[in-house]
């Protein structure tokens, strides 16, 4: 009998230190909840202090619709692929600008042109070029400031100077194609052909291809190609790879591929680098 009772309290002690050890190991819920707070907080980091830490990211933009006041207007998404390369070249501009101190004048009621940017997190973000107004005889003349522009987050204002960024709100996005130019078609078709001859081991890289064509020793019947790409995976999370190789393409001796070369995981600022199209 006493052998009974010593074995049921060895099991009821241990089953309770149990529970106790399990409390003890368990997180507050306190703490869980501050961290995922935090974990949010960052997500939806707000626009303005992004583009004060030049931390902007085009996948952080879900679409940009930009209008201008003859009702003209054109909407491009992150969904599309050829459209997602307007967005990466707005956010690389603005990653690029200078903020301009002084004095933030209203903006208008109708600007000129306006840019309107839908974040992932829900923002609306405003764009316009910022003016330059004075009062003669009761009325009111504005002009547009070169190269500055007014961005806008709720109701916080950040003056900023963009070249790059005011042309094209001015007038480049009404000349952005739909879908690639005879001399992307020409390159992509290039580097696929070149691409071929490196074997099935490599045909995933085929992102943002580029191709640099020198002819050898002035001869117009011979070239040296320099061709670059990403692998698709890549796109799908994680880091890019790069591809790089070199082909001696002549009409007399053929096909001749050399230094072919895999860095693997390449930084975020060398695959922008590879995609990019723009200055």
């Amino acid at each position: 009998m006493k052998k009974k009772l010593y074995v049921l309290f060895c099991i009821l002690f241990l089953v309770n230190n149990t529970v106790v050890f399990a409390k003890q190991e368990t997180p507050n819920q306190d703490f869980i909840n501050k961290q995922m707070d935090q974990a949010k907080k960052n997500a939806n980091q707000p626009f303005l202090d992004q583009l004060k830490m030049r931390s902007l990211e085009h996948n952080d933009v879900v679409n940009i619709k930009i209008e201008n006041n003859s009702g003209l207007r054109r909407v491009f998404s992150i969904n599309d692929g050829y459209q997602e390369r307007v967005l990466r070249k707005v956010v690389y501009w603005l990653n690029n600008s200078v903020k301009v101190n002084g004095t933030i004048e209203g903006a208008l009621d109708n600007p000129s042109n306006k840019l309107t940017l839908k974040m992932a997190n829900g923002e609306v973000i405003t764009i316009e070029p910022a003016y330059t107004c004075v009062v003669d005889n009761k009325r009111q003349t504005c002009t547009a400031k070169e190269g500055e522009l007014i961005v806008s987050e709720n109701r916080q204002n950040v003056r900023l100077k963009s070249q790059s960024l005011y042309d094209w709100l001015m007038v480049g996005w009404r000349e952005e194609l739909d879908g690639p130019t005879k001399e992307e078609l020409l390159e992509e078709a290039l580097f696929t052909r070149y691409l071929y001859h490196l074997g099935p081991s490599y045909s995933e890289f085929f992102m943002c291809p580029k191709i640099k064509i020198e002819p050898i020793n002035g001869d117009p019947r011979r070239h040296i190609i320099y061709a670059s790409a990403l692998n698709y995976s890549g796109h799908h999370g994680g880091d890019f790879d790069k591809l790089t190789f070199s082909v001696r393409d002549s009409n007399l001796s053929g096909l001749e591929v050399t230094n072919v070369k895999i860095k693997k995981h390449i930084s975020g600022e060398e695959s922008e680098k590879q995609c990019r199209t723009f200055d």
